[in-house]
């Protein structure tokens, strides 16, 4: 990497002060890849409203794969994160830096997106559903902007993250929470002949936090931490990461159809599988951009920085659109030209947002963040020499 540092998403020559979590750029055509599979899932039944009477989807019924991105979202998140803080185990003035660069990076654009159903559907706001939807808190599932949910899950990964962190306890605290996800999988009959408690009190344990303290979504953020560590500890040759690219595509084409095209998760198992898939996957990708096989540049951490806007405010873009439009019964050409329409529209405001409110404002809590709490001196050749 020479006398550069990484921040945030890009390469800079700025120093530590803006040192952030770390981002290849090929991962990030992955996310921006995602996001766009996830907006098309939306963005298609909500054009399908305007179409005339006996007119067929707009996408012809094309199976959008947004079950497959979310997955994609969080493996990345879990592998972004151990690559990310590879310096900082043990380090317990770590615990609270993490726990606040997460928070900043999740809430504003969030709470920016939040204002437009909060405006359209203003009626239905009560305190009690409001402050929860707000701080996304883990135990809420009503959402004014659906994809929200997958924040929710986000946060928690983070609060355990960050706890595994704690110089001595922290590894234990993630084995505990990776066992207990795995113990709600295992079958009742394997607990009892094996001996061991059913899994009934972790849900009640669980409960508060709406289930998603062991939820199989976990599964995807720990495989991303799995594929991590060994693109960190093992660092994997050339070779090695073009045979992981090839197998982990190859089984998630393979297991694709079972999962609608990528439309559903599946059941537990199925959630394992396609943790590991696609942890192989981004693993690879990682391993043949460290060894030069792989340039991103920087168009593809331009897609990246749009990514999370996009993802968090086409939704509630869809809510104000389909609040304010017109009725129509349009069909043919006017209705897919409705479609390019909504889609510009999304990108448009995703693009300005991300420009305009989101990367000013992470610049403006990074500065913040360095003069409350400046890293020590050296720490960005301890992240070069990681990554």
């Amino acid at each position: 990497m020479g006398a550069r540092t990484i921040r945030d998403g890009a390469v800079s020559g700025r120093g530590d002060a803006d040192l952030a979590p770390p981002k290849l750029a090929t991962l990030e055509w992955g996310r921006f890849l995602a996001a766009t599979a996830v907006v098309l899932g939306h963005a298609g039944p909500n054009v399908d409203k305007l179409a005339a009477p006996g007119v067929g989807p707009v996408l012809g019924g094309w199976p959008v794969p947004g079950a497959l991105g979310v997955t994609y979202f969080f493996v990345l998140s879990g592998f972004v994160m151990m690559m990310a803080h590879a310096g900082d185990w043990g380090d317990i003035a770590a615990v609270p830096r993490f726990w606040w660069r997460r928070l900043c990076r999740l809430y504003p654009a969030y709470w920016l997106a939040l204002l437009i159903p909060f405006y359209f559907l203003h009626s239905l706001i009560t305190p009690e559903s409001a402050i929860p939807m707000i701080l996304l808190s883990p135990g809420h599932d009503r959402e004014f902007i659906p994809a929200a949910w997958t924040l929710r899950h986000e946060l928690v990964f983070y609060f355990f993250f960050g706890l595994a962190l704690i110089p001595r306890l922290g590894p234990a605290i993630l084995a505990v929470w990776a066992f207990a996800t795995f113990w709600r999988w295992i079958p009742w009959p394997v607990l009892d002949m094996l001996h061991l408690p059913r899994s009934v009190w972790l849900s009640r344990v669980a409960n508060p936090w709406g289930m998603r303290a062991i939820s199989y979504f976990n599964f995807h953020f720990m495989a991303g931490l799995a594929a991590g560590w060994i693109f960190v500890r093992l660092r994997p040759g050339r070779r090695t990461s073009l045979a992981l690219t090839a197998l982990g595509a190859a089984l998630v084409l393979v297991t694709l159809p079972g999962l609608a095209w990528g439309r559903e998760y599946g059941d537990p198992v199925m959630f394992m599988r396609m943790a590991v898939q696609v942890g192989l996957l981004v693993l690879g990708l990682a391993g043949l951009e460290r060894h030069g096989v792989l340039r991103g540049g920087r168009l593809a951490r331009r897609a990246g920085a749009v990514s999370y806007p996009l993802y968090i405010v086409h939704m509630a873009l869809l809510l104000a659109l389909e609040i304010t439009l017109p009725k129509v019964a349009l069909s043919g050409p006017a209705l897919y030209g409705a479609l390019v329409a909504v889609l510009a529209l999304i990108y448009l405001v995703a693009w300005l947002v991300t420009v305009l409110f989101d990367q000013p404002v992470q610049r403006l809590l990074r500065a913040f963040e360095q003069r409350v709490a400046p890293r020590p001196p050296g720490w960005a050749a301890v992240v070069q020499s990681r990554v």
